[in-house]
């Protein structure tokens, strides 16, 4: 399953998919356009703590394409 989730963010960065919208001391906030709709990616930096409002990721609370392609974003690797 990691494979697809990576796969899918590799491809969400390449296709410029994923836009940094503003970032603070204790957020970062990405819009990341997926197959279907856009979504909203927040990370916390006080609580390390990554969130999509994908049905993937709000239901299962598992790392989802958009998050991974935010974090790409986010550590420079893009």
């Amino acid at each position: 399953m990691a494979s697809i989730v990576s796969d899918k963010a590799e491809k969400l960065v390449k296709e410029n998919k994923v836009r940094k919208v503003v970032e603070t001391d204790k957020r970062a906030h990405f819009v990341v356009q997926g197959s279907e709709e856009e979504h909203s990616v927040i990370f916390d930096k006080m609580k390390n703590e990554w969130n999509c409002d994908c049905s993937y990721n709000t239901l299962k609370r598992k790392m989802c394409s958009h998050i991974a392609a935010a974090q790409s974003i986010m550590a420079g690797t893009s």
